[in-house]
């Protein structure tokens, strides 16, 4: 493996294998991490120009209580827990309705518990749906599709069903942690194995239902673990073409049973930094759209990695329970008014989105209507240049009688 090799697949934009993500997830050297950089912001140039998008959305936990034992977790709390909560109708409106102008996005996520019925669930998220019918809402994890699955002996095209019936429009691609098994016993042995996180977000896309994906990283995995990672996302992508971007999620160990175990010298920034360049390049071919997290890395880092490949800066959330459990200092919320405004002082272009990026949608119908006016054009050009090339040999035969 070599850099010559790389940049001649990345520049004529041909799939990188496996062995070369691993390759690049390898580097540590200044000038190596330079190029890799470079190449990411080069790819996602050629993507996504200088346009960087985030969303107005809100992020909804319908509980904290959670029967799981995930080491990378301190979100849960136990029924009997001072901090146990499970949301009402009420509850949810009284966040919405103090949202700083009508939202795009509601998350729509919970623990898992015998606490809360699937039932219970799709009753509020029916009343939510009733309540504000124009916001598209991001829901459930595969991880919660397989435990009300269990509840219910539904199966999960049934489950999957039913929360679209009362208002799901997409699933969220958390609880995939690393879709390695061999790392998943470790550090999330209850959680559905990676076939199952990919088996469920399939039937969803067979439903008509988009999804992110995401990575947690940054704890027991190793390049070749989080390679095994990208390539189940990029088959199931070619498979459905329903991720609508892939999300790398770096870890909060300062809280957690399993940040007890991770490497205190780890440079954390700059494997997130790594982490997004190469799943630029791997997925440039397949994902569009890169997102960075200002909750994981912080504002200032977030902004600095739109320079390494990064397209998308997440949401304005409002509330983030779950990385301030795990110990996050980044705060939960951020108005549009300052992502507009910072987007624009690295020099890019903002746009706010929606869930399912139909802004580029639209830009690429425009496009292609744009190559078939050209291509019309030259058609018409190339069929005048043809009658003037007859019209000329013409004259010149008649010249030719004449004489």
């Amino acid at each position: 493996m070599n850099w010559e090799i790389i940049e001649h697949k990345v520049k004529n934009a041909i799939d990188l294998t496996e062995a070369d993500a691993q390759w690049l997830l390898e580097r540590r050297d200044a000038r190596g991490l330079e190029r890799l950089y470079g190449l990411a912001d080069e790819v996602n140039n050629r993507l996504n120009g200088r346009v960087v998008s985030f969303v107005h959305n809100m992020n909804i936990n319908y509980t904290n209580i959670c029967e799981y034992h995930c080491t990378f977790c301190e979100f849960k709390k136990s029924p009997a827990a001072r901090e146990a909560y499970i949301l009402t109708f009420d509850d949810v409106k009284a966040k919405v309705d103090q949202a700083e102008g009508p939202l795009s996005e509601i998350t729509f996520q919970g623990g898992l518990s015998p606490e809360v019925k699937f039932e219970e669930v799709l009753t509020l998220l029916k009343q939510m749906r009733a309540a504000y019918p124009a916001v598209h809402f991001h829901a459930f994890s595969p991880e919660e599709i397989d435990y009300y699955a269990e509840e219910t002996g539904a199966s999960y095209e049934e489950v999957i069903g039913r929360a679209k019936a009362v208002g799901m429009d997409s699933m969220c691609g958390t609880a995939a942690e690393i879709l390695d098994d061999e790392v998943r016993k470790k550090i999330c042995s209850e959680k559905v194995t990676s076939d199952e996180w990919c088996e469920i977000v399939r039937t969803g896309h067979g439903l008509g239902l988009p999804s992110t994906a995401t990575i947690l990283f940054g704890h027991l995995e190793q390049p070749k673990h989080v390679v095994h990672h990208f390539k189940r996302l990029r088959d199931l992508q070619r498979e459905t073409g329903m991720i609508t971007e892939f999300i790398p999620l770096l870890f909060m160990p300062d809280k957690t049973k399993l940040g007890r175990a991770i490497d205190p010298n780890m440079n954390r920034i700059e494997y997130a930094f790594r982490m997004l360049a190469v799943s630029r390049l791997y997925f440039m071919n397949d994902i569009r759209n890169i997102q960075t997290s200002w909750v994981k890395l912080g504002w200032d880092n977030a902004l600095a990695s739109l320079a390494v490949g990064a397209n998308d800066m997440s949401g304005t959330l409002y509330s983030e329970n779950i990385t301030r459990e795990a110990g996050g200092q980044n705060g939960e919320y951020m108005p549009r008014e300052k992502f507009i405004s910072d987007i624009e002082r690295v020099g890019k272009i903002p746009v706010e989105r929606d869930t399912v990026y139909s802004f580029q949608q639209e830009k690429s119908t425009e496009y292609r209507k744009q190559k078939s006016e050209d291509r019309g054009q030259k058609t018409e050009v190339r069929r005048q240049r043809t009658e003037n090339r007859s019209q000329r040999s013409n004259d010149r035969e008649q010249k030719s009688a004449v004489k």
